[in-house]
């Protein structure tokens, strides 16, 4: 089964249109974007295959984490990691920054996002539900739902076969304080004008939180901010829980407007 995602456009936002099951920011995962276990159009799927099992068979959190048996104990994650890297089509941006290598291993939350949206991996694949683990068999078991090759998504399919052309950056240092960061190895290239970066992303009306940088420790990557040392992920600009979305893509701010202050997008990190 392949599930797909859009490409990634400037601030990593989806550009798709909005449909007619539109999430409300701050109302959670129910009914949003990823929600597989009650929205109305995974479950069209989830039913017509007849062996998938009945709607609402399936939590809400268990397609992504497990409170026993995870695949690893951080997220108590529920799925495999990804099974390819993935780069993009350009050595470097016009500002001289290399563009990452995001490996199987890599430590950032964006490779989590890519090992769906790459379109190699079912919604529904996940490694353990009700105390069975997956044994990859053609046959679907109890807890495999989801299947949407019906109708595969393909305009959201985002690193298809390892390729991240066209997407925007992550895995990448951000100019944190208008200067240069190193993140995932990589330092901002010398010809990126620092000026033109806000110089600390902060929450703002209409924002709830505002877009979330990442930091690099060296052994780990997490979620906040540090001097010289900060970058983007897949979920500086979306919000995978739909808590702070103002869209139905998930963004953390929205893909209309002119301004910082409406909430545009881009303008939450980029001054232009």
């Amino acid at each position: 089964m392949k599930f797909s995602l859009n490409k990634l456009v400037i601030a990593a936002a989806l550009v798709v249109p909005a449909m007619s099951m539109a999430s409300v920011g701050g109302a959670g995962m129910l009914d949003g974007r990823h929600d597989f276990a009650t929205r109305a159009m995974f479950l069209t799927f989830q039913t017509t295959a007849g062996t998938q099992g009945v709607a609402n068979s399936v939590g809400l959190c268990s397609y992504c984490h497990t409170p026993h048996n995870a695949v690893s104990t951080s997220l108590l994650w529920n799925r495999a990691p990804a099974s390819q890297s993935f780069t993009w089509d350009e050595a470097t941006t016009t500002g001289g920054t290399n563009y990452a290598t995001i490996a199987p291993a890599y430590k950032g939350s964006t490779v989590k996002c890519l090992s769906c949206h790459d379109g190699s991996v079912s919604v529904g694949d996940v490694a353990v539900y009700k105390e069975s683990s997956h044994t990859g068999a053609a046959t679907l078991n109890t807890y495999k739902v989801g299947d949407l090759d019906a109708a595969p998504k393909v305009s959201k399919k985002v690193g298809a076969s390892g390729s991240m052309a066209g997407s925007h950056p992550v895995g990448m240092p951000y100019p944190l304080g208008n200067a240069k960061n190193t993140y995932n190895t990589i330092t901002t290239g010398n010809d990126v004008v620092l000026t033109e970066f806000v110089t600390t992303p902060t929450p703002s009306a209409p924002l709830a939180n505002g877009v979330k940088l990442y930091k690099d420790t060296g052994t780990s990557i997490v979620a906040g901010t540090a001097a010289g040392a900060t970058g983007m992920e897949c979920n500086t600009c979306h919000d995978v829980h739909n808590k702070s979305t103002n869209e139905d893509v998930m963004l953390r701010a929205k893909l209309a407007g002119s301004t910082q202050a409406d909430g545009y997008i881009c303008l939450q990190c980029h001054i232009k």
